[in-house]
């Protein structure tokens, strides 16, 4: 079935009266949100869409998930978001970045000195960050607490940077990484299996004060023309690392979002088989449909729904609802508003996105 022409569930205004509203939190700031009818609780109808069994909605980010980020649950700095002008700050394990405000993210200072200036003498030059207990119980606590935090949500967040990132971020940049690769790789392969047990003791010590239904993993493996490295390079060095920290995650029973920037077609088999539950991918650069058909029984899709502007973020929901939506598989982040005017884009594209994939699951079921 290619698209839905009934419309059946209601599109409120921007803070219509009539309709309800939640304050959540996003990485970027709080912000209101439309509340919406949910004839099934939440976590059953994520369980279809793990499932790849038709959901009853497309669940989002804010609507369905209370959504953190990783620091804020650990007390270390991974990922930041919170910046409004260009500034630099350190990371948990002593790189400089510089925020860049028109990105909306940051970037390696350059002419910083690496963290680790030889690869095979990571061991001297990694100081691994402390994962004292007491400060992660009290950093969930406290977010547990805050008054957007909603009990009847799933809980998720962003872990932060996977082994290929925390490569290239502490040896000061892609390319000294990517030689790093080619001329040291059991080196890199022995620094990126002891940063996924670092991981995992930090996911058991985070899970057992925050009960996690998923978390997002970052691991850049391309630019938008091609790959950083081949097939065989992930499977001498990437893979088994990586294996390492997602077993583990599955094992606990909890789903993994896997976030990767560039063109990663090639490794679309090895996101199957490392387990992850959803692909955040590029759409610019991957052909996400024709993934879709040939992986989507295997695994699903998180997908953007970004405020640029109210037309395009309510064709966008319709779009990746058709193409993507068809047995489960598709979830979509949302990251928040800069301003009231992108926070009434988001506003309609939430709704679209809600009474779009009612209308098209309905009509699947007849």
């Amino acid at each position: 079935m290619k698209g839905v022409s009934i419309m059946e569930y209601e599109r409120l205004p921007y803070k219509d009266p009539r309709a309800a509203v939640e304050h959540v939190g996003t990485s970027i700031r709080p912000m209101d949100i439309p509340v919406f009818d949910r004839p099934i609780p939440l976590r059953d109808n994520f369980k279809r869409v793990l499932n790849h069994e038709d959901p009853v909605w497309v669940p989002n980010a804010l609507n369905d998930f209370n959504y953190v980020l990783g620091g804020d649950l650990s007390g270390l700095s991974d990922l930041r978001f919170d910046f409004t002008e260009r500034c630099d700050w350190t990371d948990l394990f002593g790189c400089v970045w510089e925020w860049v405000p028109i990105d909306g993210g940051s970037m390696l200072k350059p002419n910083q000195k690496p963290v680790v200036e030889d690869i095979t003498e990571w061991e001297k030059s990694v100081v691994w960050p402390d994962l004292s207990e007491d400060r992660i119980k009290a950093c969930c606590e406290a977010v547990l607490a805050r008054p957007y935090h909603y009990p009847d949500k799933m809980n998720y967040y962003d872990f932060g940077q996977g082994c290929t990132e925390r490569l290239v971020a502490i040896l000061g940049g892609y390319t000294e990484a990517m030689v790093a690769m080619a001329e040291e790789p059991e080196a890199c392969r022995d620094f990126m299996c002891e940063l996924s047990r670092f991981h995992c003791e930090m996911f058991d010590k985070i899970s057992k004060y925050f009960p996690t239904d998923m978390i997002m993993y970052h691991d850049d493996w391309g630019t938008e023309r091609d790959s950083f490295f081949s097939e065989r390079m992930m499977d001498e060095i990437v893979y088994e690392p990586s294996e390492i920290f997602f077993r583990h995650v599955k094992e606990s029973g909890v789903a993994i979002d896997f976030h990767s920037c560039g063109k990663v077609e090639r490794f679309l088999p090895h996101f199957v088989s490392l387990g992850a539950d959803f692909l955040q991918l590029q759409p610019r650069c991957n052909d996400l449909a024709a993934y879709k058909e040939k992986y989507g029984d295997k695994i699903g899709f998180d997908v953007y729904l970004l405020p640029i502007t109210t037309e395009i973020i309510t064709t966008d929901a319709r779009n990746y609802t058709d193409t993507l939506g068809a047995d489960g598989g598709l979830i979509s982040t949302i990251f928040g508003a800069n301003n009231p005017a992108e926070e009434e884009m988001l506003w309609y594209g939430m709704y679209e996105l809600n009474s779009y994939s009612r209308e098209f699951y309905d009509k699947r079921r007849g």
